[in-house]
Formats: structure tokens, C-alpha cells, sequence
């Protein structure tokens, strides 16, 4: 039995639900449900909600035989967005925690946040951020109307994790759950920023989470999905903003947001398919195609000097062998 100080008893009605969609990847699948079932806090759920119309999720789940498990084949692959808000419609959590099938959430995640929202309670969200000029793990209260800008101004906030996160069940029904834009990209970040706008947030300076680089990641390929992002990510926003206080304010920070994202998305996947392990031509050329198309579009047009310029350093670096 679990040590009765460090753990917590489940109950029937659990405090919060890890929400994932999965699509044909096992071997993660199993790797990351065995993580979460290593939550020092016990009272929770796992909504698996599988995309793969054969099941193959179906014998990961059983594999552990925890009744905290909970498997929901749809019955055909119905899309990220659509899976993960299936996930949320079937949770019976207060907070549920968005998160995909790779991504690992460190052991004392829940219990954590489980005592801080009883010294803090009310709030829609609570999670760990990368905080820039904080001390770690310091933790700050912040009002609905500042979220917005608190989160997305990247010279405030340098990382963020949607499955570092506890977000209130009703308040994410109450924003539409996931915005689905037709691309997987930022929509998590609009996710966060509206839900933390409804009743505010308390963060801390830690991330309780850790985005895994592979060679699976659906951002190495897709491209045209950044441009999906980039128009869907500020139309969603741009309708949130204009019913709230501070539209102006907002609508500015959630321009720096999105072309922070974009250029560091942009390097990063030129530095991947330019390095002499995974040259190819074909992809740079997508890449370069892609960054005309982005910074055409009205709302990107005053980050294009600063685009440039990081372009020929970037070459630069290149050509002394520094990339």
C-alpha cells in the first residue's frame, strides 16, 4: 500500500482527468500511461479516446488493468481536436489536464496543485509555467482580466505546457473546449489563455511537464498547418479579445505571441532539415515557401525586418559552421 503521507486516497468522484487522444502509437501509449499512474496523488482519472478505428490502444489499456483507465474507441479517426474534445465530454473530473501520448508529467504533479487550489480556491486554472524574472517555483495569483497578457507576452512567459496544467472542467466547456482551426498547432495556447481568463489563475515558476523531441513529431512535416495556425490561432483570438477589457492591449501581446512562435518554429525546423543528418532540399525549399506565404499575411508584416535579420545570421552561422 502507498504510504498513507505521501499518498492520496481515490475516491469515487475524481478531483481531476487526464484527457489524451492516441492514433497508433503503442509503444508511447504504454510508456506514458505507466508514468501517470505514478501520480503521488491517487484521485484521478486517464481518458484514453483512440483514433485508431482498429483499437490498438485497446491492449496498452488492458495491459494495466487500472479502473482509473478509461478507454473510448472512436469509431473512426475523427481528427486530434475533435478525439481530445471527445476526451473532455467524457470526463467527470473538477480540472482536467490536456496531454498527448509522449509527453511525461513528473510524479508529484497533481498533489501539488491539489494543495495549492485548496490554499487558493476558485480559480480556472493552475499550472506550472516558464516564468521569465521569478524565482523557481514562486508562485503568483493572477486576476482573469491580466491572464491574457501574463501568459502570452513572451517577454513574461518562456514556456508553456498545456499538460503542465489543470484547467476547470465547466470553465473550458464554457470557451467551445479546443478551438479546432484545422491544424494542432497553438490551438492549446488559446485553450489556456481563454480558460485563465474566465476566473484567473494561479501558476508557479516550475514545469511539471516536457515536450519529447522525436523524429514522430507531427511538426516535422505538415507545413501548411503553421499557416493554418498562424490565421486560426488570431482569428480565434481576435473574437475572444474584442468582448473583453484592454482589447487593444490583448490583441498587441497576442500579436507578439504568435510572431515569437513563428520565428522560433521557423529556425528550428530549418536547422532540422539543414543539418548534415537530415539535409534535404525538398523541405528547406517548403520552409522558405512557407515563410513568404506567413509574412504576407496583414497581421505578421511587423515582424518582417526582424525575420530577416535572424534569416542572415542564421546563414551566417551556417557558413562558419557554428549550425
Amino acid at each position: 500500500m502507498p504510504d498513507s503521507e505521501t499518498k492520496l486516497a481515490a475516491v469515487d468522484i475524481p478531483w481531476a482527468s487526464f484527457c489524451m487522444s492516441t492514433y497508433k502509437r503503442p509503444d508511447f501509449l504504454k510508456r506514458q500511461l505507466g508514468k501517470l499512474l505514478g501520480q503521488d496523488y491517487t484521485n484521478y482519472e486517464i481518458i484514453v479516446s483512440d483514433n485508431d478505428p482498429a483499437q490498438s490502444a485497446k491492449l496498452i489499456v488492458d495491459y494495466f488493468n487500472d479502473t482509473r483507465i478509461k478507454y473510448h474507441p472512436n469509431q473512426e479517426n475523427i481528427g486530434m481536436i475533435k478525439s481530445y474534445n471527445r476526451s473532455i465530454d467524457r470526463a467527470c473530473g473538477k480540472f482536467v489536464v490536456m496531454i498527448t501520448d509522449d509527453d511525461p508529467v513528473e510524479g508529484d504533479f497533481l498533489k501539488m496543485f491539489f494543495e495549492l487550489e485548496k490554499k487558493h480556491p476558485g480559480y480556472s486554472l493552475y499550472g506550472g509555467f516558464g516564468r521569465i524574472g521569478k524565482r523557481e517555483m514562486e508562485v503568483e495569483v493572477i486576476n482573469k482580466d491580466n491572464f491574457l497578457c501574463e501568459m502570452l507576452d513572451p517577454r513574461k512567459t518562456n514556456n508553456i505546457l498545456w499538460s503542465s496544467c489543470l484547467v476547470n472542467r465547466l470553465d473550458l466547456m464554457q470557451i467551445g473546449k479546443l478551438p479546432d482551426y484545422g491544424s494542432p498547432h497553438l490551438f492549446d495556447h488559446a485553450m489556456l489563455a481563454m480558460a485563465g481568463s474566465i476566473n484567473g489563475a494561479v501558476i508557479m515558476n516550475k514545469m511539471y511537464s516536457t515536450y519529447i523531441l522525436h523524429n514522430a513529431n507531427f511538426s516535422k512535416s505538415n507545413f501548411n498547418l503553421y499557416y493554418l495556425s498562424c490565421t486560426g490561432f488570431f482569428d480565434v483570438m481576435s473574437t475572444f479579445c474584442a468582448n473583453k477589457p484592454n482589447t487593444h492591449k490583448n490583441l498587441k501581446i497576442v500579436k507578439k505571441h504568435l510572431a515569437n512562435w513563428f520565428i522560433i518554429n521557423y529556425f528550428s525546423l530549418k536547422k532540422y532539415f539543414s543539418s548534415n543528418e537530415q539535409f534535404n532540399e525538398t523541405k528547406l525549399n517548403e520552409i522558405k515557401e512557407l515563410a513568404r506565404r506567413i509574412l504576407g499575411l496583414k497581421f505578421m508584416k511587423p515582424i518582417r525586418e526582424r525575420f530577416y535579420f535572424k534569416t542572415l545570421i542564421f546563414h551566417i552561422k551556417k557558413k562558419v559552421g557554428v549550425i
